[in-house]
């Protein structure tokens, strides 16, 4: 235990309350009223309490008592203290137009523009002093989650661990994406087979040692009898564009990835798998039990599934 939890473990909190209202009465026996004490145990009260603070406190006089320099220091940190406990004791009615927390949110950068951008309009007109920070998505951010680094992750996989939460937030189709001018883009009908005489590109999803995942993607394809060959993977979505739109390459992406981002003028899609369960990516939304009991982190997980797939 640290040394200030030591030093609080002793005192009686109860007294800081009772310091409160004498300071307030500067009468014993009118403090002794408003707590419901006898005039006895009031004077025991601030007996310890001259004790806890090694000080006098109160000084009598003809009309009540009269505090020390030292409890008039107290008695002006004492209000904010005593807030903050009930605060603390009784939970904060909560007010999105008065929270100014900072919440923090992973999830793919392929489903940034059709889930982040809009969450971030609804937050913006509902909480204007909220803070948020976007991270890619990392293969396992359960630690992130678990220490607060993170406040919701948005996830292709649910936990086994029961600690955590998953909430779907619905299933991806997929289709094949190329730029404008490809030549699969000017090609009558495109079979599943036609994509695999191209490469193709893909976003890099960062790992934490010790831990792989299979690209979804890559079990559909495999379930079909194909396998890319990659050209390119990067982090970066924008260099990722850049080059699907200057070369023959193809990306396989969620089938809202053009329509819901500023390229869907340049890129367009060649081949639409079909919408069948062994075809689609199901996407979680994930939370620690921490969080669960606090009406702030409620509110953005109800903004964050009013903007679900």
């Amino acid at each position: 235990m640290a040394l200030l939890e030591q030093k609080l473990a002793r005192v009686d909190l109860n007294l800081l309350v009772s310091l409160s209202v004498l300071l307030k009465e500067k009468n014993v026996s009118r403090a002794a009223e408003r707590l419901y004490l006898s005039q006895s145990a009031m004077s025991r009260t601030l007996q310890r309490l001259r004790d806890l603070f090694e000080d006098p406190l109160f000084h009598r006089t003809s009309t009540g008592i009269v505090p020390t320099e030292k409890a008039q220091t107290i008695e002006a940190l004492l209000p904010d203290l005593l807030q903050r406990l009930e605060s603390i004791l009784q939970g904060d009615d909560f007010s999105p137009q008065s929270c100014d927390k900072h919440f923090s949110i992973s999830l793919p950068s392929l489903a940034s523009h059709t889930l982040f951008l809009p969450l971030v309009q609804s937050i913006n007109n509902e909480a204007p002093t909220v803070q948020l920070s976007e991270y890619s998505a990392n293969i396992s951010s359960n630690k992130s989650l678990e220490s607060g680094l993170l406040d919701f992750v948005i996830h292709i996989e649910k936990p086994n661990d029961a600690a955590f939460i998953a909430t779907s937030l619905g299933n991806i189709s997929l289709a094949v994406f190329a730029r404008k001018s490809h030549p699969l883009a000017i090609q009558q009908q495109v079979a599943l087979a036609d994509c695999f005489t191209y490469r193709f590109l893909d976003l890099n999803v960062r790992e934490d040692s010790g831990i792989t995942l299979t690209n979804p993607i890559d079990s559909i394809l495999l379930k079909q009898g194909f396998k890319r060959d990659i050209q390119l993977k990067t982090s970066q979505i924008s260099i990722l564009v850049e080059v699907l739109k200057s070369s023959d390459t193809l990306l396989i992406a969620p089938s809202f990835f053009a329509n819901s981002s500023p390229y869907k003028d340049q890129l367009v899609s060649v081949y639409q798998f079909e919408q069948t369960p062994s075809n689609m990516v199901e996407l979680f939304l994930l939370q620690h039990q921490r969080t669960l009991n606090s009406a702030a982190h409620q509110w953005l997980k109800d903004k964050i599934l009013q903007c679900r797939l």
